[in-house]
């Protein structure tokens, strides 16, 4: 028992257009992730905020949900407080919308570390990775207090739960070009994204 969360909810503050709905090889990222997890979990969530909501429509059923945030402009760490509130799992795997190559195995493997913890999630050379990471629901308290206390970063409350932290190389068994953490934050990144995409196509 456990669900996959998509968080789908941030602002599109340095792309043009909404992040929600972009389109990398002509298909939506947020498909993409879909299809990548399909059966891996027993319920998807995809939270999204208020304005998303109409577009987001269309992926309910199937064992998908939408649901709307209830922790409104807290950031990122809102949105996963967000998806562990409307979980009813107790294991969840939280993923950004903006991530186009996530890998079935590797989200599987970081699930399994998460046995014994409360958050496990990758430790790469450019840092952590809270947002394609795994969570157990009792970890909302923490955040909560967290965010009453008006600290948004997402990772200090590690130091109040048991974090196993996976490994880049571990990561990097299951995709040795490292793509599949790759986040599309600017025109740069989705650039990037486009020119891979059509590498797969060849």
């Amino acid at each position: 028992m456990a669900t996959g969360i998509i968080l789908a909810g941030g602002a599109s503050t340095r792309m043009p257009g909404d992040k929600a709905f972009m389109d990398v090889g002509g298909r939506r990222v947020i498909d993409i992730q879909l299809e990548a997890i399909d059966g891996l979990f027993t319920e998807t969530l995809i939270v999204g905020n208020a304005e998303r909501m109409e577009g987001l429509s269309v992926y309910r059923g199937g064992g998908v949900r939408v649901v709307e945030e209830p922790v409104r402009e807290k950031g990122p760490l809102g949105g996963i407080l967000s998806g562990l509130e409307l979980s009813g799992s107790e294991e969840n795997f939280v993923m950004a919308c903006d991530m186009p190559f996530i890998n079935r195995d590797a989200i599987a493997f970081v699930m399994g570390r998460l046995q014994g913890f409360q958050v496990a999630v990758p430790r790469t050379p450019k840092g952590l990775e809270p947002i394609h990471a795994a969570y157990r629901r009792d970890c909302a308290d923490v955040i909560m207090r967290q965010l009453d206390s008006g600290n948004l970063k997402v990772t200090d409350f590690y130091g109040e739960v048991s974090v196993n932290y996976v490994q880049w190389e571990e990561l990097l068994g299951f995709d040795p070009t490292g793509r599949l953490l790759l986040n599309i934050n600017s025109p740069e990144d989705m650039r990037k994204a486009a020119g891979l995409a059509r590498e797969d196509s060849l």
